[in-house]
């Protein structure tokens, strides 16, 4: 039982550190970057990333979680 728990408390207390960690996408962005469009993934989120970087639509980008959704934000 108390391994049960630890395992619990174990989880539990990574998913809050991921929480408490997150930003919203407009905390603390850099200033050369700029708000491209919202993805419901993540992995949406960086495919698309990649590929208008790919294609030279930018030159860089990252994503963001916000409260809903995954923000792309692409440095021109």
């Amino acid at each position: 039982m108390k391994k049960k728990i630890a395992a619990t408390a174990a989880v539990l207390g990574a998913l809050a550190s991921t929480i408490a960690f997150a930003q919203p996408a407009s905390a603390g962005v850099d200033p050369r970057y700029y708000y491209e469009s919202s993805w419901s993934t993540e992995g949406d989120c960086r495919l698309n990333g990649h590929s208008g970087q790919q294609s030279g639509r930018w030159s860089a980008y990252f994503c963001s979680a916000s409260t809903w959704s995954w923000d792309l934000y692409v440095k021109r």
